[in-house]
């Protein structure tokens, strides 16, 4: 690895770690990430211990079908199916600090930023025939990242990676479903979100 400016570009899943409120109605999903990264050179020539970087991811979690049937009753007769999708956006800005090995490259990251949550419509059907669609609130706040990273270059200017984070939304999921005309069983304003967030990529070096 040189000093200088890198893009990454990644891909993995998100996953709800001991879930609160009605964040319990959503379980894993697809993420992408994009980040620029610089690295300024160290006392030794080469780069410097601790990498700062600017980065932007979206996630999207699939409906827990289970958990929402137990939490959502509809005005009439029980669920029978349903489906949806939640978004969390994040952007954040981050430090990595690498730990000298041979081969690759170990790191701790750490990330600061904005976490936006962005559930979409419900639809569901239930026993009776009827169908309907409810839609929980949408909540931003700040978060906190915390975890490690392994880069290893594979030719000239690229390296693949791997990374692992948990993060921590100051955000109030729970906020109930935007209908008058449901019941949300345990709705609680109150809880924050806990993910993890697995993805690996490629790593590349911009400039000269």
């Amino acid at each position: 690895m040189q000093p200088g400016d890198y893009i990454r570009l990644g891909a993995g899943t998100t996953i709800p770690v001991n879930p609160q409120g009605s964040l319990r109605d959503w379980k894993a999903g697809p993420s992408l990430n994009l980040a620029y990264e610089n690295w300024q050179a160290g006392s030794n020539g080469g780069p410097g211990r601790v990498g700062f970087g600017l980065g932007v991811a979206y996630s999207r979690l699939m409906l827990k079908e289970d958990q929402f049937a137990s939490d959502f009753t509809p005005t009439t007769g029980t669920l029978t199916d349903a489906s949806g999708h939640a978004g969390i956006l994040e952007i954040t800005s981050n430090l990595r600090i690498r730990i000298p090995a041979p081969l690759v490259m170990p790191a701790v990251t750490i990330g600061l930023g904005f976490i936006n949550w962005s559930p979409g419509h419900i639809n569901y059907e239930t026993t009776t025939g009827s169908t309907g669609s409810v839609k929980q609130s949408s909540r931003s706040g700040a978060e906190l990242a915390l975890g490690g990273s392994i880069d290893r270059e594979i030719y000239g200017r690229f390296a693949a990676y791997a990374e692992a984070a948990y993060v921590y939304g100051y955000t109030s999921y729970g906020a109930g479903f935007g209908t008058p005309t449901s019941i949300c069983n345990s709705c609680d304003p109150l809880k924050n979100t806990t993910v993890v967030t697995v993805r690996g990529g490629l790593r590349a070096r911009i400039g000269r």
